[in-house]
């Protein structure tokens, strides 16, 4: 750490970041004299993931500091933090397990979280003065929420007359340019700027404004190109008058009838087809109006109109640009002003269900808190941080550094009782900001980055030089590729980026491997359409083969994309050659042939009428089963009635499944069919998950099977279960997935898309509201049109292509930068256009460029392929990547929840009398997890009474209600010494949610699941021990008994 109370460190790709942060976090810890420093220190970051990597470092590192001697992987830190506080080895193991102790007992207070999650925690406390419920939820499903807006908006359509003409006129809209007149698809296309922070401010404005300001403005534009047109017309018309009494015709004009004299004849008509920049028009302006060989009277003629034509040049290239700029912005103003419907139908959702979208929280909070005293915030938030971590800074939007300036600049500028004042850690690289289409801003970084000062305090800038993942050859390759790239660069800003922190240091891991493969066009059609067939996964297998052939295995590889749908067309075509595959189309819960045959059965169930649906589950179930005469079986099952049909599948059970959805709770009726249809006889995650999205649509008010079968139709496209590393399957994924990550063995395909190439931008104008019916800002699409627009709209163009060329270029650095021994770079090669302009490159021809100016490459040249190598084809490393799962043990740990040392927030729940009884339910759940058997009872009541936050009557209440629960008239049987039990045990899902049964009693692979309740017995109980039950049988245990326990009266409620 610097002794500057805010510190920079640039951290490229590989550079230790995580070690970094936790060095410093835990030296904070350290310097303090007290062992609850980390209530005084708030590190936040961008995902679970990453707060869930950094908490674990900083726990397995105290951890291993009060072992003797110190493990390898810690040593460095220890040795780091003797030498700033002072401390010996013996002073600082003490210190270190005390901190522990204090961290594990007091957890909610570790504050490395989400920024989301901190955001959350500020607006709770602010919920009343932005007239928020008090119990509002964070709804994270936003585009459900934006499509049931979407739904009651065209519900309007016909009582809403003006709605009803916007919709009409979007429609005829579509139709004119040959797209599909559904407006429910475009909406929500556009609607994705609600969830865009960069859009925020401009649709806050247009909340403002009402529908006849929209037609106003529309009006507006109208009028003032006709009158342009009109204009231009007239000048068009005299200059044709004149060169009429000059004797000239259009073929005296240099060009013949593609001459300038024909452009003023088209513009005479009203046609403007003639771009500003074409030769016609540069002749206008320049004066080269007729060949040298043209008769004497004729050059004289023209001569006698040079600056008439010169004139009309100009004025047609300006109001070319202003009529062309008023057009695009014409074309928006319906959708827009549609959205602003859509945007007031969301806020009645919000209202009505009391939930507030996730993408509102940093706009909520910036019109909150920017001019509250840090101070009032602290006091809401019941802490006052003094250490500010920021990991990933070049992800965080402008508003929500905006939003943390007040804590952050109140702790650096005050100081506390000791006498020092706070600290500021920001961690990040502009060359992996991948994120802005979400808000992040890379440019906040490097203005930041580039100041002397900070709050008006010393700044300290650190770079990170050494790359401690990958080996030499693929670092020295990335150092000298994106250097030579950043010279393509527009940008100043980015080019010294690239120029200046860049360079890597490498360090002993000597060798690596680097191949660029240019690939033969011959059979491929170059198209701006990349979606179509390419030779990449041919050439992908080859490659992944030779990489086997070396030793590594199929887990070591992973090959990354731009887009789902490359990662599609690679997935079909390894796995036809039998090669294992892990992509996003692999891991959709959608895919598991059991989730498809339980939704097709509950689709049949639902509609039993209709025969499409029977087919569906038929063809579900042949393959499920791997019935070989699938014509047969489905011509001889296809007309039997639903009941003779159920007859088939379940025998006796007939009955049973056809009555389940209308009798069973969903949850419960779902469940049971999936038993029925034999789903669980091996461990499928996606089920589980299926399972998971059942059980929590449950928790909702409508849980018929028909609305959720809708709930599914909108989920199944995105649900999925995250990958886990398998040794025998290829990875496959984007880019902007792998970054954080590193692989053995990357493969690049697809690296030839243009190095500005934006799929149909569009941004923000600001404009004089003046001349443009009282609008700040007009929203516009960019194309090369934007070069002759006003200057405003030039330069927000120019901006777009600069932010585009960095979006490029940052993610080839992420991609190319995962890889820790070998890399592979596959393009098309696409040969170079005579005066092609260096903008409308492509990735392969820049590293075609690079690699022909480089001598310390091989190559070698096909038919096929050019191929570039450098490095040694061999494996490094004995690590292999890909793990296999493991299932895991009955171990047995101290609870989680052991109260040894009460977090200080308990107290003031206890003492308000309203909550005793709620407090003796969770106390006695505290308590009771403590007891493995009966033989535990005499310690755990030595707890009681010596707790200090609970009055002597509750004591005795507990004691006794133990003591009853665990005699041989209750629950002695749950409790026997010899029971092989597992205490509030955690179940993680796939997608990361934990589940923890209270109790479990297991017999070789049989399970008892106890559940403790107070209240009355609730449907809800029976579900939750139901679940449970699910995911232990997709660990392949058997269900003996399910016990619900309700402490209160001391009753239990079995079933199985």
């Amino acid at each position: 750490m610097t002794s500057s109370p805010t510190t920079f460190y640039s951290a490229s790709a590989g550079s230790g970041k995580t070690y970094t942060l936790a060095r410093d976090y835990l030296t904070l810890l350290f310097q303090s004299q007290f062992n609850n420093h980390y209530r005084k220190i708030l590190a936040v970051t961008f995902t679970n993931k990453a707060v869930a990597e950094m908490k674990e470092r900083v726990l397995e590192h105290l951890y291993n500091f009060g072992k003797q001697p110190v493990p390898d992987n810690s040593l460095g830190i220890f040795n780091h933090i003797k030498e700033i506080t002072g401390l010996d080895d013996k002073d600082l193991a003490n210190k270190a397990i005390k901190i522990h102790q204090r961290l594990l007992h007091d957890y909610s207070a570790f504050d490395i979280v989400t920024i989301d999650a901190f955001n959350h925690r500020i607006l709770r406390t602010f919920a009343k003065d932005i007239d928020l419920p008090a119990g509002f939820e964070v709804e994270l499903d936003t585009d459900s929420l934006i499509n049931k807006a979407i739904q009651n908006l065209l519900a309007r359509a016909g009582n809403d007359k003006k709605l009803t003409k916007k919709l009409v006129d979007f429609s005829l809209s579509k139709i004119d340019n040959n797209k599909s007149w559904d407006v429910a698809f475009d909406l929500m296309q556009i609607s994705s700027l609600i969830k865009n922070e960069n859009h925020y401010e401009y649709l806050k404005a247009l909340e403002q404004k009402s529908s006849e300001d929209f037609e106003k403005l529309a009006q507006n534009l109208k009028l003032k190109n006709r009158g342009l047109k009109t204009h231009l017309k007239e000048l068009a018309i005299g200059l044709i008058e004149k060169s009429k009494q000059q004797g000239l015709e259009p073929k005296d004009f240099k060009g013949g009838s593609r001459s300038i004299f024909n452009t003023i004849i088209k513009t005479s008509q009203e046609d403007l087809s003639v771009i500003p920049n074409t030769a016609s028009i540069r002749d206008f302006i320049a004066g080269d109006l007729y060949a040298k060989n043209q008769k004497q009277h004729i050059k004289d003629g023209i001569d006698a109109l040079r600056v008439d034509i010169a004139d009309f040049g100009i004025a047609y290239r300006a109001t070319y640009g202003h009529i062309k700029f008023h057009e695009n912005i014409i074309k928006s103003i319906v959708p827009l002003s549609l959205l602003n419907e859509l945007m007031h139908e969301i806020n009645l959702i919000k209202k009505e269900e009391q939930v507030v979208p996730i993408y509102e929280f940093n706009g909520l909070l910036r019109n909150q808190i920017k001019d509250q005293p840090a101070p009032f915030v602290y006091e809401r938030l019941g802490e006052k941080y003094r250490h500010y971590f920021i990991d990933e800074f070049q992800d965080t939007s402008r508003m929500q550094w905006e939003n943390m300036i007040p804590l952050i600049s109140n702790a650096l500028q005050s100081i506390d009782d000791n006498g020092t004042s706070g600290t500021l850690m920001l961690v990040g690289d502009a060359k992996q900001s991948i994120y802005r289409w979400r808000g992040s801003d890379a440019n906040q970084f490097l203005g930041l980055l580039e100041k002397n000062q900070l709050f008006e305090l010393e700044k300290s800038n650190q770079t990170l030089e050494f790359n401690w993942r990958s080996y030499h050859n693929v670092i020295e390759f990335n150092n000298e590729f994106f250097k030579f790239y950043g010279d393509y660069l527009h940008s100043d800003i980015y080019k010294n980026l690239y120029q200046n922190y860049l360079h890597q240091k490498t360090t002993h891991k000597q060798g690596g491997y680097i191949q660029v493969d240019f690939l033969n066009n011959n059979d491929f059609v170059s198209s701006d359409d990349e979606d179509l067939i390419t030779p990449y996964p041919p050439h992908v297998h080859q490659l992944i083969k030779n990489i086997i052939a070396q030793g590594f295995e199929l887990g070591d590889i992973c090959i990354l994309v731009r887009k789902h749908t490359q990662g599609h067309e690679l997935a079909q075509y390894l796995v036809k050659q039998d090669i294992t595959v892990v992509s996003g189309d692999s891991l959709l819960v959608e895919a598991s042939p059991r989730v498809r045959l339980l939704v097709e059965f509950m689709k049949m169930i639902h509609q039993p009428d209709q025969q499409a649906l029977k087919l569906g589950f038929l063809l579900e179930y042949v393959q499920y089963h791997n019935i070989e005469q699938i014509n047969t079986f489905i011509i001889s099952h296809i007309n039997l009635s639903l009941y003779d049909l159920l007859k088939v599948v379940f025998c006796d059970d007939a009955a049973t499944m056809e009555s389940a959805f209308a009798k069973a709770p969903l949850f419960k009726a779902t469940e049971q069919t999936a038993q029925a249809l034999e789903l669980f006889n091996e461990q499928d995650l996606r089920l589980q998950s299926f399972l998971e999205l059942v059980f929590e649509f449950s928790n909702g008010q409508d849980v018929s099977l028909s609305r959720f079968l809708e709930h599914w139709e909108k989920k199944k496209e995105k649900l999925s279960v995250p990958a886990t590393p398998d040794p025998q399957a290829v990875q496959i994924m984007t880019i902007h997935k792998s970054k954080g990550l590193e692989f053995p063995v990357v493969i690049v395909p697809y690296s030839d898309s243009k190095m500005n190439a934006s799929l149909k931008p569009t941004d923000w104008v600001n404009v004089n509201p003046a001349a443009y019916e009282g609008f700040e800002n007009l929203y516009m699409s960019l194309s090369k049109d934007a070069l002759f627009y006003p200057d405003q709209a030039q330069e927000v163009y120019n901006t777009h292509l600069q932010k585009t060329q960095m979006d490029h270029i940052n993610g080839l650095y992420v991609a190319f930068t995962r890889a820790v021994e070998q890399l592979y770079v596959c393009c098309i090669d696409h040969p170079e256009t005579k005066n092609q302009d260096e903008s409308s490159l492509r990735h392969g021809q820049l590293l075609k460029r690079f690699l022909d100016n480089s001598t310390s490459w091989d190559k070698q040249d096909t038919d096929e392929v050019v191929s570039f190598q450098k490095g040694t084809l061999n494996k490094l490393s004995s690590l292999s990547h890909g793990k296999p799962a493991q299932e895991l043990g009955n171990y047995k740990t101290h609870s989680s929840t052991s109260r040894a040392d009460f977090s200080t927030r308990r107290g003031m729940l206890w003492a308000s009398g309203v909550q005793e009884s709620i407090n003796k339910g969770n106390l006695l759940h505290d308590y009771i997890s403590q007891i493995e058997s009966i033989i535990d009872l005499p310690a755990v009541i030595i707890k009681i009474e010596r707790d200090d936050y609970i009055s002597s009557h509750l004591k005795q209440e507990l004691i006794d209600t133990l003591k009853l629960m665990i005699s041989p008239s209750y629950f002695e049987k749950y409790y026997l010494p010899e029971l092989n039990i597992l205490n509030e045990r955690g179940i993680l899902t796939p997608d990361g949610k934990k589940f923890i049964p209270d109790r479990l009693i297991i017999n070789d692979r049989e399970v008892t699941i106890i559940d403790y309740k107070t209240g009355a017995q609730l449907e809800k109980h029976r579900d939750q021990l139901d679940y449970y039950a699910v995911l232990l049988q997709q660990m392949n245990y058997k269900i003996k008994e399910k016990v619900l326990i309700y402490t209160d009266e001391l009753k239990e409620l079995i079933w199985n």
